[in-house]
């Protein structure tokens, strides 16, 4: 799963995750014969940047997509099909930072490190306990709780990442003691042939993948326990979202990925934002702007950055912009900079 391109542009008042993530729900619905850009156009993502996972799309119209896609295949195992299908390379531990097997722990830190990167508003830890039996526990707590359409799906999924996680760390015959689902109940045949002999437990109050702990798990020092550096980084994330923080920052972060479909109409903004247009005028204008004017500078911010690569094409730039036409940004860049693209190409070889 690629990191997230942050193009200078930081804060989330707007719950986000990378859209990549959505890659092997894209792939069941084409083989199942469901339509995957019909599904993303009734969940309000883009069709024409998802292919980019690094790009950034609102949480709640992730889960809305699953929650299309779970009701129009009806297959009970979505999630953990799509998990067990998910390229994990991109989630390992870098080769030159680990040995032969990285450990469990690596494996799982590896994993959280880019999970909480990826999206706004997850918690992921670990605890161990010093009991007789000497377990570890992997905990995982999502956005949305079992009510919404779409938890099933998700959590199956994120468990499904946890186990292969794990398993790539302690070798390929592991399997957990236990499971712990908040769902109310999960596919048997589908849960044995991911965790074989594992004891699962529903309606749990967090999700939780248990096993022992042993010496093949690799050093733990600097391991995203509770209270660790990077998991108060994150909290103090998701607190910002909570209070609604930088509206104006988030939203220019999730709408990178509207505009190559078109430039996104102010009602479109509300419905990524879940809110309504006169409520996100009115937030806007707190913060000092207008929807136009913080389109427009999103155009010329990224404009500048994309120009930046040589081996982008100004046609290509035009597109991720979404204009139509490459003369319209030409008549774009020159009001925001007084140059044309080519000339402010020309003055980056000085």
């Amino acid at each position: 799963m690629p990191r997230s391109d942050q193009t200078g542009v930081s804060a989330a008042s707007i719950p986000r995750v990378s859209v990549g993530w959505i890659h092997p729900f894209l792939e069941i619905l084409d083989e199942a014969g469901v339509q995957p850009g019909e599904i993303l156009e009734r969940a309000n993502l883009p069709t024409l940047a998802v292919d980019d996972g690094a790009l950034l799309v609102p949480t709640a119209k992730i889960w809305e997509f699953v929650a299309l896609a779970s009701h129009e295949t009806g297959f009970k195992d979505l999630g953990l099909q799509a998990g067990s299908r998910l390229d994990i390379g991109p989630l390992l531990p870098d080769a030159e930072k680990s040995w032969t097997r990285p450990g469990v722990f690596r494996s799982i830190e590896s994993f959280v490190e880019i999970a909480l990167e990826s999206s706004s508003n997850v918690d992921m830890w670990i605890e161990t306990r010093s009991d007789p039996k000497r377990s570890t526990e992997f905990f995982y707590l999502g956005t949305f709780g079992p009510d919404h359409a779409a938890f099933p799906a998700v959590e199956q999924f994120m468990l499904a990442l946890m186990v292969r996680l794990i398993r790539h760390g302690a070798g390929p015959n592991w399997n957990p003691t236990r499971i712990n689902l908040r769902a109310t109940s999960v596919p048997q045949a589908a849960i044995r042939r991911l965790a074989g002999g594992a004891t699962v437990r529903c309606k749990q109050d967090v999700t939780s993948v248990v096993f022992p702990s042993q010496q093949f798990m690799g050093p733990m020092e600097d391991f995203p326990k509770k209270n660790s550096a990077l998991w108060r980084r994150h909290r103090q994330s998701v607190e910002r979202s909570a209070s609604g923080q930088d509206l104006a920052g988030s939203l220019r972060l999730v709408l990178r990925a509207y505009l190559p479909d078109g430039s996104p109409d102010i009602q479109q903004a509300a419905q990524i934002t879940g809110t309504s247009v006169r409520t996100l005028q009115r937030r806007l204008r707190e913060e000092g702007l207008s929807y136009s004017h913080l389109l427009e500078g999103l155009r010329h911010d990224l404009a500048i950055y994309l120009l930046r690569d040589p081996n982008r094409e100004a046609s290509e730039v035009s597109r991720e912009l979404g204009y139509r036409d490459p003369a319209i940004l030409t008549r774009a860049f020159r009001r925001w900079t007084g140059q044309t693209p080519t000339q402010f190409r020309s003055t980056l070889k000085l």
